[in-house]
């Protein structure tokens, strides 16, 4: 069972970003009634303890994100928002990048100028 989930993972994980939840949505329309019963109850277990830990910093995200991706297995609309999703979030990743690293390059600058006054 492991290693068909971890199988499946990285399947997943080479498809190109902004297509994987759809391409997983659409080889799970063939699954048993009782898989997509398990798929749905893991969700909703997965979204209960991501409620419960909501009020501890992090853990959450992780019980969230798992919810999101189980439901995108039976729902067309969750598989696409989740991969537009993820398109954005990688758009705003890059930003930050930029943003980091411009910010790093001018305090260097600024370190160097004071030294050398």
């Amino acid at each position: 069972m492991v290693a068909k989930i971890k199988q499946k993972w990285n399947e997943l994980k080479v498809l190109p970003p902004g297509t994987r939840f759809r391409t997983f949505h659409e080889e799970q329309r063939n699954q048993s009634r009782w898989v997509k019963i398990a798929y749905l109850g893991g969700a909703l277990v997965s979204f209960a303890i991501g409620v419960i830990l909501a009020f501890i910093p992090g853990p959450a995200v992780v019980f969230f994100a798992l919810t999101g991706a189980l439901l995108a297995t039976q729902s067309l609309w969750v598989a696409k928002l989740l991969d537009r999703g993820e398109l954005k979030g990688r758009e705003l990743w890059d930003r930050f990048q930029t943003w980091r690293k411009r910010r790093r390059a001018e305090r260097r600058r600024r370190q160097a100028t004071a030294r050398g006054s």
